[in-house]
C-alpha cells in the first residue's frame, strides 16, 4: 500500500471505529426518552436491541470472511452506507416491531467494523502496532463517549427521532467518501501478515494460545457490553443526588468516562510495545474485578469512578488482546481470527441485554448482575493466566485446507 493510501486507510478505519461504537451505544441513551414517548418500560425498550447485539456477534465471523476473500476497503463502504442509512430509517419508526427491525440492521452493518477494520488495521503495520491500535481504540472509545453525551445534547435540541436520523446521514456521506477514494485506486490490497507482526516460524499461528484466549475476550466482551447498556440507567437512579435525572447530564458524564477510556488506550498500546503482551493483559483484567463489585454496591462519586476505571483498564487491555490475536492466528485467516474474537465478545451483547432486563425485572437492581459478572472475570483472568509467555515454543494451526 502507497503511503497516501495508508493515511487513508488509517483515517477511515479510525471514522469507522467512532460511528460503530456510537451507534452501538446510542439507543442506550434514547430509551430514557422513548419511555415517556412510547409509554413502554425501559426493560422492554432495551429488549428491542437484543437482535441488533446478537447480529454484531454473529456477522462478524462472516463480515471477516468475506473481507478475507473480497476485499476490506469494499467490506468498509459497505458498512458505513449500510450502517448509516439504518440508523437514520431508525428515526421514522412508529412501533416496537419496525424499530427492533432497523435497529437490527444497524448491528447486520455494524457487525463488519471489528474483523475487517482492525485486522487491516494490523496488516498494514510495519511498526509500533501498539501505538496505531490504541489510536483507532481512542477514536472508538470517544465514539462510545459520543454516544452519550452528544445523543443527549440532540434529545434536548431536536428530539429523540433527530438522535437517530443526523447521525445516520453523517454515516452515509462518509461511506459515499471512501466509495469516491476506493474507485479512483486508493486502496491497494495488503499483503497478508505485516511485516513487523510475525516471523517465519509464527506465521502459522498457535492453536492452543488462540483457543485459550477465546475465554478472557468473552469475558471482557460481555462486561463491556453489559456496563455499556446499563451505565446510563445506572446513572439516572445511582446519580439521582449528583445529577437529578437531567438527561443531558446523564449524557455528559456517560461521555466524560468513555472519553478517559479511549484516552488510556493510548497508555495500553504505550505497554504493549514496551512489555510482554501477556504480562499486559493480565495486568489489566486482574485489577478490574474489585471495581465491577463497586459499581454493582454504590452510588453517586463512588460509583462514577468505578466505573471509570473498569472502562479504562478494559479499553487499556485493547491493544494487547489484539497483538496477541494476531500473533496466534495463521496469516492467511486473520480476518476470519478476529472475526471469531468479535463472535465471541459481541455476541455476549445480547446475553448482557437479557441478563439486565432479567435481574432488573427479578431485584429491581444491578448489584447481582455485577457480582455474577466479577465471577465472569475472574475466570478469564484465570484463563489468560495459562497463555504461552513470549519464549514458548508455538503450537502450531493445522494446515489450512483450501
Amino acid at each position: 500500500m502507497d503511503e497516501r493510501g495508508g493515511r487513508l486507510a488509517v483515517i477511515f478505519s479510525c471514522i469507522g471505529h467512532f460511528y460503530f461504537h456510537y451507534f452501538a451505544a446510542m439507543y442506550f441513551t434514547i430509551v430514557l426518552a422513548m419511555e415517556a414517548d412510547w409509554d413502554l418500560s425501559f426493560s422492554e425498550l432495551i429488549e428491542l436491541w437484543t437482535p441488533a447485539a446478537l447480529l454484531i456477534g454473529v456477522f462478524a465471523l462472516p463480515a471477516g470472511r468475506l473481507a478475507d476473500k473480497w476485499s476490506a476497503p469494499g467490506m468498509m463502504v459497505v458498512m458505513f452506507l449500510g450502517m448509516g442509512i439504518a440508523t437514520s430509517a431508525s428515526g421514522f419508526m412508529n412501533t416496537p416491531t419496525t424499530m427492533m427491525v432497523m435497529l437490527a440492521a444497524i448491528g447486520l452493518f455494524g457487525a463488519i467494523y471489528h474483523p475487517v477494520g482492525i485486522s487491516w488495521l494490523v496488516r498494514m503495520s510495519e511498526e509500533n502496532t501498539g501505538k496505531k491500535l490504541a489510536v483507532n481504540g481512542v477514536f472508538g472509545g470517544l465514539g462510545a463517549a459520543a454516544a452519550g453525551g452528544a445523543t443527549g445534547l440532540l434529545i434536548e435540541a431536536y428530539g429523540w427521532r433527530e438522535a437517530f436520523i443526523i447521525p445516520g446521514a453523517l454515516c452515509a456521506a462518509t461511506g459515499i467518501a471512501m466509495l469516491w477514494y476506493m474507485k479512483a485506486g486508493a486502496f491497494r490490497p495488503v499483503a497478508a501478515g505485516g511485516a513487523a507482526r510475525k516471523s517465519t516460524t509464527e506465521s502459522r499461528g498457535n492453536l492452543k494460545a488462540f483457543g485459550l484466549l477465546l475465554l478472557p475476550m468473552f469475558a471482557v466482551g460481555l462486561i463491556y457490553n453489559t456496563l455499556q447498556t446499563a451505565m446510563p440507567k445506572l446513572f439516572e437512579e445511582g446519580l439521582i443526588g449528583m445529577l437529578g435525572g437531567d438527561l443531558s447530564a446523564i449524557g455528559a458524564l456517560v461521555a466524560v468516562v468513555y472519553t478517559i477510556g479511549a484516552f488510556f488506550q493510548l497508555v495500553g498500546g504505550f505497554l504493549a510495545d514496551r512489555f510482554p503482551l501477556k504480562r499486559v493483559y493480565v495486568f489489566c483484567l486482574m485489577l478490574q474485578v474489585p471495581f465491577i463489585a463497586v459499581i454493582g454496591m454504590s452510588g453517586e462519586a463512588i460509583l462514577f469512578m468505578a466505573a471509570v476505571f473498569v472502562v479504562a483498564l478494559d479499553t487499556s487491555a485493547l491493544p494487547a488482546e489484539n497483538m496477541l490475536l494476531s500473533k496466534y492466528a495463521p496469516d492467511e485467516h486473520q480476518g476470519v481470527a478476529f472475526g471469531v474474537k468479535f463472535v465471541l465478545s459481541f455476541g455476549a451483547a445480547p446475553l448482557g441485554v437479557q441478563l439486565i432486563a432479567w435481574v432488573r425485572e427479578a431485584t429491581g437492581s444491578f448489584e447481582l448482575l455485577f457480582l455474577g459478572l466479577c465471577f465472569v472475570l475472574l475466570f478469564g483472568f484465570l484463563a489468560a493466566l495459562w497463555l504461552p509467555s513470549r519464549e514458548d515454543a508455538p503450537e502450531p494451526f493445522p494446515a489450512a485446507a483450501e
